[in-house]
Parts: structure tokens; sequence; C-alpha cells
């Protein structure tokens, strides 16, 4: 069975007991197991751990507590270029240092099937990292409760209104048709700023920045709470936003609202200014949950 090896551990996230002791040190605060499932969709960051573990952690700690999915549909932005623009990780193994996790081949099938835009294809993932972050924590939490949990691993190399609007059709079709409890994660960060970036829209003291960028990301989240795919990308495009993730972002709002879902909640925010104080790159990181 094709086995994807970790790319960035020990770089984004760390190895070992050191991770064992992060993710603890994150999730410390963890509840019981629920089982209301009531989540349909979260948001959750894809930096470096210590700048953006503990976000990341808030929607795995509310998707633990209101009860662990069959499958995690997980979209995340191709930063290589590689593969397909639209690519679906077919069949096999994941594996990180906490061990291995299943692919749900079913359901990565019946989504590509079912979509207009979808390839099966391993090749943009092999070195991709947006999606390989999130996986330690559904193995902690898979492992604290006891259960099996699969996963869909889709990098998107392109992201529009039309990739969002045809992959979380695609996704709910197939939960449906399959029977599949579903939860649909989006990986992303929000305003990358700076030189190294290339993008400095603004000028402003230290202490300012981090409020400025904090003010545009919100722009964004703020259309995010309200289920607005096309108020997303209009304010992306107005402020040329840099948010690297919009289309996952999109999957999982149109997911949820065919899967019922109500409501949006920020769980946390913060920006990577807080952890490194440098202002030759700052990027902002946010938690959101969907909910019925």
């Amino acid at each position: 069975m094709e086995v994807r090896y970790p790319a960035v551990a020990g770089s984004f996230y760390p190895s070992g007991e050191a991770l064992i002791e992060m993710l603890e040190e994150f999730l410390g605060d963890l509840g019981e197991e629920g089982s209301e499932r009531k989540i349909t969709a979260g948001v959750a960051p894809h930096a470096g751990y210590v700048f953006s573990g503990y976000t990341a952690s808030r929607t795995y700690k509310a998707i633990f507590e209101d009860g662990l999915p069959e499958t995690f549909v997980l979209l995340g932005p191709n930063h290589t270029g590689l593969g397909s623009p639209i690519a679906v990780y077919p069949s096999g193994k994941w594996r990180t240092p906490l061990g291995d996790v299943d692919v749900d081949s079913e359901m990565a099938k019946a989504i590509a099937k079912l979509s207009g835009i979808a390839d099966l294809d391993e090749l943009a993932h092999k070195y991709e990292h947006s999606i390989e972050v999130q996986l330690p924590f559904i193995q902690y939490l898979a492992e604290l409760a006891g259960k099996e949990v699969r996963i869909v691993p889709i990098a998107l190399g392109i992201q529009d209104e039309e990739v969002s609007e045809d992959l979380g059709r695609a996704v709910f079709e197939a939960s449906e048709e399959l029977g599949r409890d579903v939860v649909v994660i989006a990986s992303t960060d929000f305003m990358h700023y700076g030189p190294m970036y290339g993008y400095v829209p603004f000028r402003a003291r230290a202490d300012e920045l981090p409020h400025r960028i904090k003010e545009w990301d919100f722009r964004v989240i703020r259309r995010i709470l309200d289920f607005d795919v096309k108020g997303m990308f209009r304010e992306l495009r107005e402020m040329n936003h840099t948010m690297c993730g919009p289309g996952g972002v999109g999957t999982a709002m149109v997911y949820s609202r065919s899967a019922g879902a109500l409501e949006a909640e920020l769980l946390h925010y913060t920006t990577s200014f807080e952890v490194s104080r440098s202002t030759d790159a700052i990027v902002g990181y946010a938690s959101i949950v969907f909910r019925r």
C-alpha cells in the first residue's frame, strides 16, 4: 500500500516525544469527547507549530468535544506547484511521527468522480506541508478517543469561487452517496505581510502593524462567518489580500451550507508577531468552526 512519508517533520513540527509534549501543551484544556456532531467544518492554520499550533489546536479541540467524524476531508493550498491543480490523494496511508493514518479511498474516488475539476493525483502532495501539519492533531485526538479516523487530502493549485462551489458540492454529494460522517478542514493562513513575501500594502509603526493586519484579516473573516463565499473572494481581490487557502475555506462554507450548518464561530486569532516580534514578516492565523 502506498505510503506518503512526512515532508516537514522536524521543521514545521517536532518529531518523537517533543511532538506529543507540544500537543499536550496545546490541548491541556481538552474536555471529554462529545457525541453531538454539530460541527460540519473547520478552518485551521498551517505554519510552524511554534507560531500557529495553539490556534490550530482550538479547531481540533472544538471538533473533539463535538465528536470525531469517520473521515476528515482536508483541503490545503499547493505551495509547490507540483501535480494536478485540483489533486485528490487517491489511496494508501499518510505517515507522521505519530504513525499512519489511512486515506478513505472510497470517499476520495467519489469526490473526484462527482467533481467536474478534480483529479486523483499523488504528486501534488509529495512535499506540500499545508495538509501534513494538520495530521498530528487528528492522530493525537483519535488515539485519545480510541477511534480510527480516515482522511481525504485535497491540494488546491487553483482557488476561486468556481472551485469552492464545485468541491463543496462534490464533498457533500459523496458523503451523502456513501453515508459517510465527514468534517471538512480548510488549511489556510491569512495575511502574509512583509518584504520577504513581496507584499507591503501599508506602512506603520511596529506596534501598530499587528492591529492593521488584523483589520485586513477581519474584513475577510467577517465574510467567512456569514458563509459569504462571493463576498470573501471579493474582499480578497479588493485588498489584494495574501490569504493562501481561500479555495479550501470556500469549499468548507459550501459544504457546510449543504450539510445544514447555521452558524460559524471564530475561536482564536493571532499573528506570528506575537512570537517573533519581527516586522520583516507577519502572518495572520485564525481558528473557525461551522455548526449545524
